[in-house]
């Protein structure tokens, strides 16, 4: 092989559509320009996975994905030592691990002298995610993959079609700690599908709706229009059980401080996500109140 080989995965934010992604509605989501990269180096013995990100280091299920992804490949792992090096913060949903899958699989592409072809790197990034989430739509490998913006709808294959803005889409992500609420779920969200499936249908069908609504508005660059979009995302994703007050409160604190809209980002429920045109008022906001935030832009193709 040749080594050292390198490879990088982007992170990923849902803009609109997440949950009802899984119930087979559109998704808009988006690569961004921070990521996570790989260096696949020559090691003595078993395969190994470092990192300085303790998150990344001290997850066995790191080295299961090396283990899997060199499998995928025709590989063999032994010897090989990755080093990650991540600039997605923890938490918010970024898409760490589907990152980490399509980094991974690019390096050991490269070392054996390959390119893997997208089609490739979105069938097998989403079977190595699901060492990490149960039933993956396989969103998050497809933003890592792409690194931009895009409009996704699960299936077998995908429909993943490029979108392209008619100006950037600046936002800012609101990065709580912690939350002292107990974090809606996704088997919790189907529990309540299994017992009301003509009510959560028609709210999945909203969702779509918003969606495609907020694609359209995104391409012509309105960016009042997407934030409508954004704020019709939250309410439903309130009528859908998946909000906390906690982060109802920052929905409010980032509308309060200039944003056209606000939602949860994710489907943890614990991020906030802000189309914010002057997102330093939103930034200056939210650290007044001790919350972290990173500042976003993407929309080109």
């Amino acid at each position: 092989m040749n080594l050292p080989a390198r490879g990088r995965g982007a992170g990923k934010l849902i803009l609109l559509g997440e949950h009802a992604v899984l119930y087979g509605r559109p998704a808009l989501a988006a690569g961004l320009g921070l990521g996570l990269e790989v260096e696949v180096r020559v090691a003595d013995g078993a395969p190994q996975l470092e990192s300085d990100r303790p998150e990344i280091a001290d997850d066995p299920r790191t080295t299961r994905l090396l283990e899997q992804a060199a499998a995928m490949l025709g590989l063999d792992p032994w010897g090989l030592l990755v080093h990650v090096r991540s600039e997605l913060p923890p938490g918010g949903g970024l898409g760490a691990s589907a990152a980490l899958a399509i980094a991974v699989l690019r390096a050991l592409a490269a070392a054996s002298g390959r390119k893997l072809g997208l089609d490739v790197e979105f069938v097998l990034g989403r079977r190595l995610e699901g060492i990490f989430h149960r039933c993956p739509s396989g969103l998050a490998p497809a933003a890592a993959a792409l690194g931009s913006c895009f409009r996704f709808v699960r299936g077998e294959p995908p429909s993943i079609t490029r979108l392209r803005a008619a100006r950037p889409l600046p936002m800012v992500l609101a990065l709580p700690a912690g939350s002292p609420g107990v974090s809606p779920t996704a088997d919790a969200l189907r529990a309540r599908w299994d017992r009301e499936r003509a009510r959560y249908e028609r709210l999945f069908d909203d969702v779509a709706v918003v969606v495609e609504e907020g694609a359209r508005t995104a391409e012509l660059g309105d960016l009042d229009g997407l934030g409508r979009a954004f704020d019709r995302n939250q309410d439903l994703l309130r009528a859908l059980g998946m909000t906390l007050p906690e982060n109802e409160g920052l929905v409010a604190v980032v509308k309060a401080a200039g944003a056209l809209g606000a939602k949860l980002s994710g489907s943890a429920g614990d991020a906030v996500l802000a189309l914010a045109p002057e997102p330093n008022r939103v930034v200056g906001a939210l650290r007044a109140r001790g919350i972290a935030t990173l500042v976003v832009q993407t929309g080109s193709a």
